[in-house]
């Protein structure tokens, strides 16, 4: 509980200062206002997903069935459909703005988002984030564990490629002449694959070295034991 109300303003604060550095530049695409609201809804978003995909390994392996019941899981997926939606309207209204401000360099940096060389990874983006939620809208997805599974790995896949496409706007700015094509190279897989590599050691040496479950948080709420008081 203490955690919880600990990681509520922290959720608010980083991820709107983090939007903010987007939204002070003057470049198209970023230099918006949706920017806080949208970088919030997104990380709750990606945060319970990231969590359903860790909680249902865990809970099968640590035989956590009767603490992390199929309650927890099925809110767990509602918050996940509803800051989904949320995400998504997010990418309309940044498209409306674009449109209705009239300003061609935002226009270009949208349309070019959508149809231009690097429009896969921003429908990706679109199928995961808005598309794969709305399952969730039926309970026997809600409360199927191997479909919740692979949902929550989409939307992690399509919040990856969310960031992707905001950082690809750079690629073609105002000037003509300074436009590239990003080509990762061999360093940047090693980066991507090395900070896999260190969150999944850390979580499974907290699942080796600490509860897993808060035992004084859930006791009062467990079931009595026939013939217990």
């Amino acid at each position: 509980m203490i955690l919880a109300a600990l990681s509520t303003p922290l959720v608010l604060s980083v991820h709107t200062i983090v939007s903010f550095d987007f939204a002070v530049s003057i470049l198209p695409g970023w230099h918006t206002t949706i920017f806080p609201p949208y970088f919030v809804a997104g990380a709750i978003f990606s945060g319970f997903a990231m969590v359903v995909t860790l909680m249902v390994i865990a809970r099968e392996v640590f035989n956590l069935k009767n603490y992390i019941t199929m309650k927890h899981l099925e809110n767990m997926n509602k918050i996940i459909l509803v800051t989904g939606m949320i995400v998504g309207l997010a990418y309309g209204t940044e498209f409306f703005i674009a449109w209705y401000s009239g300003n061609e360099y935002e226009g270009f940096a949208f349309v070019n988002r959508a149809f231009g060389p690097y429009a896969w990874a921003y429908w990706i983006m679109i199928s995961c984030n808005v598309i794969s939620p709305q399952f969730f809208w039926f309970k026997k997805m809600r409360t199927n564990i191997p479909v919740m599974f692979v949902l929550s790995i989409f939307v992690n896949i399509g919040m990856w490629f969310e960031r992707f496409v905001i950082m690809m706007t750079l690629h073609r700015d105002f000037l003509p002449s300074s436009w590239d094509m990003y080509s990762p190279t061999i360093f940047d897989y090693a980066m991507l694959i090395g900070t896999f590599g260190i969150f999944f050691t850390l979580f499974l040496l907290w699942c080796r070295i600490m509860p897993v479950i808060a035992v004084a948080e859930v006791k009062t709420v467990m079931p009595a034991e026939k013939g217990g008081h």
